[in-house]
Order: C-alpha cells, then structure tokens, then sequence
C-alpha cells in the first residue's frame, strides 16, 4: 500500500488497503509537515476530495491543475504519485515519486522511498524495488514498514533465484538427454550402412571383360589385325606376296603360277 496523502499540515492516512501480492505492507501516518505554498493549495485540497472518494484518475487532474500553478512543489509530486499508483499507472507513478524525491525535501525523503519501492515491486522490478526500501530504511531506520518489505522482496528474489537454477538443471538434463538420442540415431545409421555394404561386396561380380584384359583370339581361319596389317602393305608391294599370305594363313598350299 502506498503511505497517505499530504495535506496542509499533516500527513492524510488512507483508510483502505491495496495488498502487494498480499506480501507488502503501507499506509501509516508520517511526521507532519509544515504549511504548502498558497499557490496551487485549492487544487490540492479537490484532488485529496477526489482521492478519498476512490476517484483517482479526477484526483490526478487536479494534481496536474495544482503543478501547473507550483511546478517545484513535492508535496503536489508526492500526492500525484499516490493517485497514479492507486489507479494502477505504476509508471507514471515512479515517476512523481522520484520527482518528489528529487526536490530534496527531508520530511517527504522516506515516504517518497517507500511508495517507489511499492510502484517498482508492482512493475516486478524487484532489485530497484529492493534499493528504494533500503534508501527509505536510510532516511527512517526504524521505519517497520519499510523494513518488513525490504524482507519480502529479498525473500521474493530468492525464491526467484532458484526457481531459474532449478528450470536451467531441467534444461541442461534434457539437453544430454537429446544429445544421447541423436549419438544413438547417427550409430544406428552407420550399422545399417555397414550392412548394406557388406552385403554389396557378397554379390556375383559383373562376367563381362574386365578393363585393360587382352582381346579375345580370333577364331580357326580368321586373321589377327596384325595379319591383316601385313597383307594390305604387301598388296602395294607384290600381289603374288598376296597370294602366298592368303595361303599361308588359311593353311592351303600356294597355288601354281598362270
């Protein structure tokens, strides 16, 4: 819950409650303050009206009304920011909160500090959240509220821790697990590509000739290339020579001269 608004001289104290994920804790009356400016103060006092009324998007118009009439004023920022978180712009928010941080303002520091660390931890930003409690805890070290969320949120951040270590070790095991049944499918493929393999070289090789093996011989009465070679050079050279060769390799004997 977001710690009540500021009024004229005294912290207001919001009467309902807005749980944090039913862990954080807020709202308590802070230490009074002296009188705001005159300029702006009319709006002001309409936009707590509105806020106590639950109207907090009317509450955060006048808010804007009354910054526009004491840009400087924190405890215009303060207020606005309280609007802001209660109608769930939590950006916006964290963002008058640090403004009214940012004017310096000691008696505003601490509730400041800790209504941010309430927009943060609701943005589930948790290690910002976490610093703004421990810088309200600075400024009002006996503060319990700010305390017991600081605890909250460290408690959070560590639930969280393990929650990540333990989704990684679920990660990594079924990583290896995936890395086995691959090792496994590229082993079976290599078996099965020996066996097919081995049963390729048990087939009957290819009976026709190999490469490179000699000519088969020419059969009975029939002449080598070589011999056919001679007989056309002989022709050019002594047609009897013809004769003779034919003979000679058909095996007859040459015949008698005309």
């Amino acid at each position: 819950r977001s710690r009540g608004l500021v009024g004229k001289v005294r912290m207001k104290m919001k009467s309902r409650s807005t749980s944090l994920l039913a862990a954080l804790v807020g709202l308590v009356v802070v230490v009074p303050l002296v009188a705001e400016a005159q300029a702006g103060r009319p709006q002001v006092q309409e936009g707590n009206r509105l806020y106590e009324e639950g109207r907090f998007e009317e509450a955060h118009q006048k808010y804007l009304e009354a910054l526009a009439a004491s840009p400087e004023s924190p405890v215009i920022r303060f207020n606005d920011g309280n609007a802001l978180y209660q109608g769930t712009d939590y950006q916006r928010a964290m963002e008058a909160y640090q403004g009214a941080i940012e004017t310096g303002d000691p008696a505003l520091a601490s509730a400041a500090w800790y209504n941010l660390g309430n927009a943060l931890y609701r943005a589930q930003e948790l290690e910002q959240s976490l610093e703004a409690y421990k810088q309200a805890l600075r400024m009002n070290p006996s503060d319990p509220d700010s305390k017991h969320n600081l605890e909250r949120v460290l408690e959070q951040m560590q639930e969280q821790e393990q929650q990540d270590q333990q989704e990684g070790e679920d990660g990594e095991e079924g990583d290896e697990q995936q890395d086995q049944e691959n090792q496994q499918e590229e082993q079976d493929q290599q078996d099965q590509d020996q066996e097919e393999g081995d049963q390729e070289d048990q087939q009957p090789q290819d009976q026709d000739q190999p490469e490179g093996e000699a000519e088969p011989q020419p059969r009975p009465g029939e002449m080598t290339a070589e011999e056919a070679e001679r007989l056309l050079e002989a022709i050019e050279e002594d047609p009897d020579a013809v004769d003779r060769q034919r003979a000679s390799t058909r095996g007859r004997k040459p015949r008698k001269p005309w």
